[in-house]
């Protein structure tokens, strides 16, 4: 059992809790990146956490669903079962997405939510922003690394299947050009990504810092308001220039207040971002309230920058992506050349040099393997002479043999009708005659099968065509039928109809393989008769139906004998065999054919179609 599809999703859930943890450590520092302090940081803090951990356990539950349903697939796949569809590794390749979508969603959404609606008191709406904001590219980021992960583990699952379902995938997607658009599109997402995130979290960072030098300058601004402006006015022109003072803080965006009551000097921050400064004067005190900072969470030039690395980021990955999809669809073509003419020959090379170096790697494996192809073709093609040869002396022996048998055979059934026609015979003698030429009769059906079917296998059989009739041709296969069909009292029932014309064909060969047919329907009877039947074409020929009642055997297994490459079992009665291939070899010749037709219980039926000329 192979662990790697076995515990795919314990280890999904696994990779996913351990990313979960690793993101939370690396956002906890975003106050930090931000310039953030105190009680504004603590709270920017504990509002990360609480959006990346209620992000994670959701996710965890919900990808925990996602891949229970493919836990019968992965057990095939672990166990190297072939009851594996294909469909079910188009869904399995998809959930990679799936569940890294389901991972980073949650996060995102709770970090939305930690900027709006569940934005911590001390945490104005834009530092909210940008805390959020720098949160959700580190998720992003993660979950970029998060999906490689879990689709290299899926892959290698999916690498399990058997080739033949891993075609069934492959093959229409290879169709619709979905590979060759998919490599563009990965590599434009691989290197765009990355960039936009460095790109966009670089000047979130930077604003911020911007944001807290501004934060600081305004605030020493307002000090110094308070303590020379507001002080010299207030100890020097109560009354006359207090109010020009005020009025002139309040122009530059700075709220302030003089008090009579002595106060201890203390900055202090509302929820919405806005900066108390009091401070003690030689004579009373001042308050001056104003906004924290006067900077976005993105400005102008940060945001013109960041979509000036991302554009130029995408336009590297499309051209990275095209030169590799060019390399692989070479590669592809490659791979399809091999056992072709032009690779076996050796006269041209399958790859040319590729520009990364996993191709080129693909490519030297390509070229190793079409040297394989070319030893295993010269040896295939020394095999398939030698077979030529093997089967031409074969077909020799055979011719030679039979030819042999069957001249002294046919003396032997000569002397056998000459004594039943000189010599007074008993009845017992006359019984072993009929034995004699019986047997006979039957050796020169099986000698002149095995001629043809030599001259069939060497293509030296000239057809001799001659007008025949349907009654003349089913007269002499009947006869030599009942030869073939052996000892068993099977009475053979034949129909012919009307309107069949003269057929034009070699009637010795012909009839030699409808009784072929018979004879097999004879011996593998089950019940004590066989029907023929002759009847007109639609194409002008005649169709021969026999029938073989026998559950034995089926029409797929009888089908197969019919092949003239079958090699017969043990105990089935080679020379018939023989004969079945013989048959549909001739009527093939003939421009006829021989099909098989189930009849279930009742067993099947040989269709014969012989063309009228």
């Amino acid at each position: 059992m192979s662990a790697t599809a076995a515990k795919l999703g314990s280890r999904a859930l696994g990779w996913q809790v351990t990313f979960t943890l690793g993101t939370a450590a690396v956002v906890s520092l975003v106050p930090r990146f931000l310039l953030l302090r105190g009680d504004v940081a603590n709270d920017a803090t504990r509002g990360l956490l609480a959006a990346v951990a209620f992000g994670g356990v959701v996710a965890v539950i919900r990808n925990a669903i996602v891949l229970r349903r493919h836990r019968f697939v992965l057990r095939a796949l672990a166990l190297g079962s072939r009851a594996v569809e294909g469909y079910e590794l188009q869904e399995l390749n998809q959930d990679a997405g799936r569940v890294t979508a389901g991972w980073l969603i949650p996060p995102l959404v709770a970090l939305a939510a930690l900027a709006t609606v569940f934005r911590p008191v001390l945490l104005d709406l834009t530092t909210g922003i940008s805390v959020a904001l720098v949160g959700s590219v580190f998720v992003a980021a993660a979950a970029l690394s998060l999906h490689v992960v879990i689709r290299s583990r899926i892959l290698r699952a999916i690498e399990l299947a058997p080739p033949d379902v891993l075609g069934e995938v492959v093959e229409p997607m290879e169709r619709d050009g979905l590979p060759r658009r998919r490599t563009v599109r990965r590599l434009l997402v691989a290197v765009m990504l990355p960039v936009a995130f460095v790109a966009i979290g670089s000047a979130l960072i930077a604003n911020a810092h911007v944001r807290r030098a501004d934060e600081r300058q305004r605030e020493e601004t307002a000090r110094v308001l308070a303590r020379v402006g507001l002080d010299e006015v207030f100890g020097v022109l109560p009354d006359a220039g207090l109010g020009d003072a005020l009025d002139q803080a309040h122009d530059l965006g700075f709220d302030a207040r003089v008090f009579e009551a002595v106060a201890r000097y203390r900055v202090e921050r509302d929820e919405n971002g806005v900066v108390e400064l009091t401070t003690p004067l030689d004579e009373g005190s001042a308050r001056v309230r104003f906004s924290g900072s006067t900077v976005g969470v993105l400005s102008l030039g940060s945001a013109l920058a960041a979509l000036f690395a991302i554009v130029l980021a995408g336009l590297l990955g499309t051209r990275l992506g095209r030169s590799l999809q060019n390399d692989l669809a070479i590669a592809t073509r490659g791979i399809r050349l091999l056992g072709t003419e032009a690779v076996i020959s050796g006269g041209t090379r399958v790859m040319r040099p590729a520009r990364y170096r996993d191709v080129e790697a693909l490519g030297r494996a390509i070229e190793r393997l079409a040297d394989r192809f070319r030893v295993f073709a010269r040896a295939q093609e020394r095999a398939i002479a030698a077979r030529e040869r093997a089967a031409r002396m074969r077909g020799l022996f055979f011719a030679s043999v039979s030819h042999d048998l069957k001249s002294p055979l046919n003396a032997i059934l000569g002397f056998t009708e000459l004594v039943r026609q000189l010599e007074p015979v008993t009845a017992e003698q006359a019984q072993s005659l009929d034995l004699i030429e019986r047997r006979g009769r039957e050796l020169l059906a099986l000698i002149e099968t095995i001629l043809d079917a030599a001259r069939v296998e060497a293509k030296q059989l000239n057809l001799v065509r001659e007008p025949v009739r349907i009654s003349e041709l089913l007269s002499d296969a009947v006869a030599k039928g009942k030869d073939l069909g052996g000892d068993r009292a099977v009475e053979l029932v034949t129909e012919i109809s009307e309107g069949i014309p003269t057929l034009e064909l070699d009637r010795v060969r012909v009839a030699r393989a409808i009784a072929a047919l018979i004879g097999h329907a004879l011996r593998s009877a089950d019940r004590s008769f066989v029907r023929m039947r002759a009847t007109p074409s639609r194409t002008g020929g005649a169709r021969i139906d026999i029938e073989v009642p026998s559950a034995k055997l089926s029409a797929r297994q009888l089908e197969a004998l019919l092949e003239p490459s079958y090699t017969p079992s043990r105990g089935e009665h080679r020379g018939l065999v023989l004969g079945l291939g013989l048959a549909r070899a001739v009527v093939d010749q003939h421009g006829g054919s021989i099909s098989v037709a189930d009849r279930g219980d009742k067993g099947s039926v040989l269709s014969v179609r012989l063309p009228a000329g």
